[in-house]
C-alpha cells in the first residue's frame, strides 16, 4: 500500500502518544477476535501483521479524504478503522466486478500468461483476500502479488486490495487499447518477438500493448 499518509505527521508528541496508545489497545481487541475471544496473545509476529493490517485499513480511509489530519485528530480510531475495513470490503466487492469487466474486454489472445491471470490468478487472490487480519497482504503470506501477466503500467508502491483493484482498472484499460488492432495483428506481433528471443511465443511473459507501441513507433 502506498502510505502516503503518516498517522503521526502534523501531530505533537503528546497526540502521537496517545495514538499509539489507543491502537494497542485496539491491537489487544483485535488478537481476541482473531483468536475467537479464547486467548489474548499470538506469536510476535502475528501481532505485528495484525497491527498492519489495521494501519491498512485506517489509511486506506484517510486516504479518501480532504483533510486525512483533520479526520484524524477528530474522530475515533475505532471509527476511522471499522469506516476503514468496511471501504476495504467494498473494495473486495469493486474488484470482483472490475475481474468481470476484464473478462469481458479481453483480448483474444493465445498468450498462456494473459489467459491464467484473468482465468484463475486473480479470482484466487480475491478468494483468499483476508480483509480484517491481513488487508495489507496482497496473498497469503507476502504483500505481493503472484500475477503473470505484466502491466504495461503497474504501480507496486500499493500492497493488498488496493493493488488488485488497480491492476484490475489498468488491465481494463490495456485491454481497451487493444481492442482497436485485429487479433491476427497481435498474434503475428508476438510470433515475431518469440522468434527473436528464440521462445514459443504462448509462453511469453511480455506485455501486448507494449508490443503494439514498440512496433508503432519503429514504423513511424
Amino acid at each position: 500500500m502506498n502510505n502516503d499518509i503518516s498517522l503521526g505527521a502534523s501531530l505533537n508528541p503528546e497526540e502521537i502518544a496517545e495514538i499509539q496508545s489507543h491502537l494497542m489497545q485496539m491491537l489487544g481487541d483485535e488478537i481476541l477476535r482473531y483468536n475467537h475471544d479464547q486467548s489474548s496473545s499470538v506469536p510476535v509476529e502475528q501481532a505485528q501483521i495484525l497491527f498492519e493490517s489495521m494501519l491498512y485499513c485506517i489509511t486506506a480511509y484517510l486516504n479518501t479524504q480532504p483533510d486525512p489530519q483533520n479526520t484524524l485528530k477528530t474522530r475515533k480510531l475505532e471509527e476511522l478503522y471499522q469506516s476503514g475495513l468496511d471501504l476495504v470490503k467494498q473494495y473486495v466487492n469493486d474488484s470482483h466486478l472490475l475481474l468481470a469487466e476484464a473478462k469481458l474486454t479481453r483480448i483474444p489472445t493465445d498468450l498462456i500468461a494473459y489467459n491464467h491471470t484473468i482465468d484463475s490468478e486473480i479470482d484466487l487472490l480475491l478468494q483468499g483476500y483476508d480483509a480484517r487480519f491481513k488487508a495489507q497482504y496482497t496473498t497469503e503470506l507476502s504483500t505481493m502479488a503472484i500475477i503473470s501477466y505484466p502491466l504495461l503500467k503497474d504501480d507496486l508502491s500499493i500492497t493488498g486490495i488496493l493493488y488488485i483493484k488497480n491492476y484490475l482498472t489498468q488491465l481494463i484499460k490495456e485491454n481497451k487499447f487493444c481492442s482497436q488492432f485485429s487479433k491476427n495483428y497481435i498474434r503475428s506481433l508476438l510470433l515475431t518477438y518469440g522468434v527473436q528471443y528464440h521462445s514459443d511465443y504462448h509462453d511469453l511473459l511480455v506485455n501486448i500493448p507494449e508490443l503494439i507501441l514498440a512496433n508503432k513507433k519503429e514504423h513511424q
